[in-house]
Formats: structure tokens, sequence, C-alpha cells
């Protein structure tokens, strides 16, 4: 059952103004590095120290669980950082060490033409749930990008040749079950096992397109922004909770890209009803426990320099949902557990996706019956 269209546009549908690149000191987990009116937020956040207690979800074994998640993000890629080390490292010396191929090899052009669909099933291999490719629009990247280093934070050049055209970008789904236990340890477990195959993804497809002979940066939140070259790759549609809903998983995906210089045919971006159903939902609003979420209608009114000018969105006042992480001790994502798109495949759940598309008239029916089954509810 077809439950989507292509749209003429991808992310730039959502532009109203003028939009410059973002400059990433702005964005909200950088700003306790540099703004002072911050500080207090990120020492919370950042060093406090966190005791488990007696609390389902937030128990030792919880925050062990978090730990252990987080490993290959946090020692082997360290993307929420800034990236270009590791496997988010922006170089390759051309050395192949199995099988041994020797170095400066390259695909003919006329296999470069015709290579997309390789690239993006070797992501699949490798272990991205979805995959799907654009042009780099150059307004999604960030200028200046901003590194979080040892002794504190800096501003860096974020040198992205003009060469680099094309970008592939990859959705990890994060386990269900686990989202169903936010704002609680379990649910931040699931996020950790998504940073950290969002770096193992691209990183070994960034080093399958420099096997082709082509370069390749791979990146997980740094670099540039996600969500909007998921747009544009096909992937989804932006939605009240400030993310990417798929048709496949909902918004209960992380994301990373691999920009490249190796031509690729760009997917078409889709829409399948996602931005008219929110303006009936507000479930994620209505749920989010710091009240970070709009209630009301997208505007291109800002809350804060967190938020970017120019788009007409639903804006995320990402300094409260910050706040409450920090209170919270552990992150939260009932926005995600409590979408009605945030359901596994079925044959109920692929029909009322179906039906959300094709007849939207009956969404208030869908969101009764949303509500009528339980879902969203928290699980622990």
């Amino acid at each position: 059952m077809k439950s989507f269209s292509f749209a003429d546009r991808g992310a730039g549908r959502y532009v109203v103004g003028p939009v410059a690149p973002f400059d990433q000191k702005n964005e909200m987990f950088k700003r306790p590095w540099w703004d002072p009116s911050m500080a207090d937020l990120g020492e919370k956040f950042y060093h406090a120290p966190v005791m488990p207690r007696d609390q389902a979800g937030y128990r030792l074994k919880d925050f062990s669980l978090v730990n252990a998640a987080w490993r290959v993000e946090n020692e082997m890629a360290q993307g929420v950082r800034g990236g270009r080390m590791g496997l988010y490292d922006w170089t390759w010396e051309g050395k192949f060490n199995f099988p041994r191929v020797p170095a400066g090899l390259k695909i003919s052009d006329d296999e470069a033409c015709h290579i997309t669909g390789a690239v993006k099933r070797a992501a699949t291999l490798f272990g991205a749930s979805l995959a799907g490719t654009c042009k780099l629009d150059r307004r999604w990247l960030y200028k200046p990008a901003y590194m979080i280093t040892p002794d504190g934070g800096k501003v860096t050049d974020n040198p992205i040749p003009d060469e680099f055209q094309y970008a592939v970008v990859i959705a990890v789904e994060m386990d269900y079950r686990s989202i169903q236990t936010s704002p609680s340890a379990p649910a931040s477990a699931a996020t950790g096992m998504g940073y950290s195959k969002m770096a193992f993804v691209s990183g070994l497809l960034a080093q399958y397109i420099r096997g082709l002979g082509y370069r390749a940066i791979p990146c997980g939140n740094d670099t540039a922004c996600s969500i909007p070259m998921a747009i544009d790759a096909g992937l989804g549609e932006i939605a009240r909770n400030g993310l990417l809903v798929t048709p496949e998983f909902g918004p209960r995906v992380r994301l990373a890209k691999v920009l490249t210089d190796l031509p690729l045919r760009p997917d078409r971006p889709i829409t399948f009803g996602v931005w008219n159903f929110c303006m009936i939902c507000k479930k994620c609003a209505k749920k989010c426990p710091s009240r970070s979420i709009m209630h009301g209608d997208p505007t291109e009114a800002t809350h804060n320099i967190s938020n970017r000018e120019g788009v007409r969105a639903w804006h995320i006042n990402a300094e409260t949902c910050l706040a409450f992480w920090a209170k919270n001790g552990t992150d939260c994502a009932n926005c995600i557990r409590v979408c009605p798109f945030n359901k596994p495949s079925g044959r109920v759940h692929d029909l009322v996706r179906w039906g959300i598309y094709h007849a939207p008239r009956l969404n208030p029916l869908f969101l009764w019956g949303d509500d009528q089954m339980g879902y969203g509810k928290r699980k622990i």
C-alpha cells in the first residue's frame, strides 16, 4: 500500500525568509561552553554527578546500560563533541587492510554514474535502517562549526570543498520497547545505541566510498544539520516535536550522513500527511515535561538563538528542554514515545498510515483510536 507521494521540494518547503548557515555554537548542547547565561545549566548537565535511586528506570543497572550503549560514540567517534576523529575521521591514507588492493584505484566514470544503488545497499549492510541520497544544500552546513575540546570549546572552520555536492543520509531505528520507558534511563540507552550505530554505519560507508576512489566525510550531529538533509534525501517530514518523522519508524530514528564528491542519483523528497496530522494531534506538546513544544500553529518566530531564523515550523525551546534533562539525570524521549507515528510495522498500523495519507479527514478518528488503544503510555 503506497502511503506517500513525492514532493517538489525538500526542506526548502519550510523556508519563508533568508536562511543563513547556522552557527553551530548556538546549538543548545554547545551554548553551555561559551554562553555565560547557560553556565549553571552546563555544570548541572555535563559535570554534576548523577546518583542512581531506587526507582524503576533510574537504578545503577539502568545507568550502566546507558553508559555501555554510548561507548562507540563517546570513545570512537565523538560526533556530539564535533566529530572529525575515529569513525568520523575526514581522511584516509588509501591503504586497504583486507583485501590487499593497491592504493589509488578508482571506478570508471560510467560505473560512478550507476553506483547509487550499491552505496545504499552498502549502508543497509552496515546497519542503516534507511538510506537516502540528495544534492548537498549548503544552507544546511554549519558555518562556522564548534568543537567541544578537553579544555573547553572553540569555533572552527568547516571546510567542505565545493566538489562535495552529494550526501548519503542514513537513519538508524531506535528500540521501540526501550523508548516506551521515557524519560528514564532505558530510553536513553536506546538513544545511545542510535548514536553508536550512527558512527559505525557512516564511518564504514565513508570508507566504502573512499575505496571507490572518491572522497567522503562521515558525520553524526556535527558538520551539518541532519534533519533538513534527511528531508532532502526523501526519508521523511518535519513534525511538531521538531524531529524527522519517517513513514517506517515515525520519529524513532537517529540520523547521520556522509558528504561526498561521488556523483550520486538524488532521491526525491516525500510527503505522507505528517504536517496536517500534527496540526490536530499535539500529543507531544501535551506530554512534554518541560513544556518546550509548541501547541499552536507553525511559525517563523523563534524562542532563542538555538532556533534557525527564516523557517516556518514548530520551533522547540531547547533551553527548557535541556534544563529538564539536567534535572532528570538522563535525557528524555517523551515526544517520540507518544507520537502516533511511532509504532512498529504491522497490518493495522500500516493501514492507519495509509489512511493518514489518503483520507486526512479521518485524522481525528485515527487520533481517537490511538488514545483508546493506550498507545504512547509509559511502560517501565
